[in-house]
């Protein structure tokens, strides 16, 4: 695969800006699927769609050519036969083919975004790479896998769920225990336990891409190996699920983690540094302005941090139940079910335990 020549790439599409505006802050993004586009020289991204109802609608894919025609691949997206299709058209298109990609690095273990780099594996040899704390977390995942339900029924006690509720609830446990890789990630809110990695990566080191310096960063707080890429030749920031344009990622959706807030926004300061690159999503569209948007996303979980607080100081002992109860929810309580209701109780357990620490400290 070839790099084109010298060009100068809008930063970020105005139709698709337009579309993903409408849809600021957690309503669902577009169901059009934007076209494959040149961010640099030999840097492309390929939107690919996410089955079913999930949301967002697609993943946002990424082929890097390093100076040798080889083809690294972030974020390949979900493992259906459309979407392999997809990506070797692509390739053809621009005179590559599957046999060309050398490696699959996933951002995080979450089937939109790791699915199809075991497929690519098998049938090309590519090396697939995973953030060393992602692989541990797929692999406790896996150990924890049969004793899930039995965890999940604990956790809801522990929350103070009345028994009238749990069942609705319990529901989401038995479908993310017995999810395998082409359940939705909005439906269990994890990827695939048990896979394994060809090479693991660590904060800081480079990744083998030759001609070019892209490097790796540990950002945890989605999950608990998420990674992010920093091109520091085209200054370009690849972020997965850690900063969207328009959607508050979700936090904790990796297995067991002691403080995913704290981690979380640990995660967007450092981030926040890289004020003049280019940001690569996993979702939505490509913007500039990482610092803006980090401060934005941290407010929003410092609020809801406060609306928590201010409920514990007015009256103390309230259950995370109790708690997320009378939180503000974008859609609000009553008309949270399902998934969307263990989420809520899940992000208000992480607050709660975020207060605590801060005020053990």
């Amino acid at each position: 695969m070839k790099a084109a020549g010298p060009s100068t790439p809008e930063p970020v599409d105005a139709v698709e800006f337009a579309a993903d505006r409408a849809a600021e802050h957690g309503v669902p993004l577009g169901e059009s699927l934007p076209p494959a586009a040149e961010v640099r020289p030999g840097v492309w991204v390929l939107p690919q769609p996410t089955p079913g109802d999930g949301i967002p609608h697609y993943t946002l894919s990424y082929a890097i050519v390093d100076e040798a025609g080889g083809v690294h691949l972030v974020d390949p997206g979900w493992d259906t036969e459309e979407n392999a299709d997809r990506l070797a058209a692509f390739l053809a298109d621009r005179g590559a083919r599957l046999d060309d990609v050398v490696s699959v690095t996933a951002t995080h273990l979450h089937p939109d975004h790791l699915g199809l780099a075991e497929r690519l594996r098998r049938e090309t040899g590519a090396r697939v790479q995973l953030h060393a704390a992602e692989q541990e977390a797929a692999q406790r995942l896996a150990e924890q896998a049969e004793t899930a339900v039995e965890t999940a029924a604990e956790r809801l006690a522990l929350w103070g769920v009345p028994e009238a509720d749990r069942d609705e609830l319990m529901q989401v446990a038995r479908v993310a225990a017995t999810a395998g890789p082409r359940t939705t990630a909005v439906s269990t809110g994890v990827g695939p336990a048990g896979f394994t990695a060809d090479l693991v990566l660590h904060d800081g080191e480079l990744l083998e891409v030759p001609g070019r310096r892209l490097e790796v960063l540990h950002t945890p707080g989605h999950t608990p190996g998420h990674l992010a890429l920093v091109d520091h030749g085209d200054e370009l920031l690849f972020t997965g699920d850690l900063v969207l344009p328009t959607i508050y990622p979700g936090l904790g959706l990796g297995g067991p983690a002691d403080d995913p807030l704290g981690d979380y926004l640990r995660s967007l300061e450092r981030v926040s540094a890289y004020a003049g690159h280019e940001v690569l999503p996993g979702h939505g569209y490509r913007f500039t302005g990482i610092a803006a948007r980090c401060a934005t996303i941290r407010e929003h979980h410092l609020k809801r941090s406060r609306e928590i607080a201010a409920l514990l100081d007015a009256h103390p002992g309230l259950t995370v139940w109790q708690l997320a109860e009378r939180v503000t929810w974008t859609a609000g309580w009553a008309h949270l079910h399902g998934f969307y209701r263990v989420s809520a109780l899940s992000q208000t357990a992480m607050h709660t335990a975020y207060l605590q620490r801060a005020e053990a400290a």
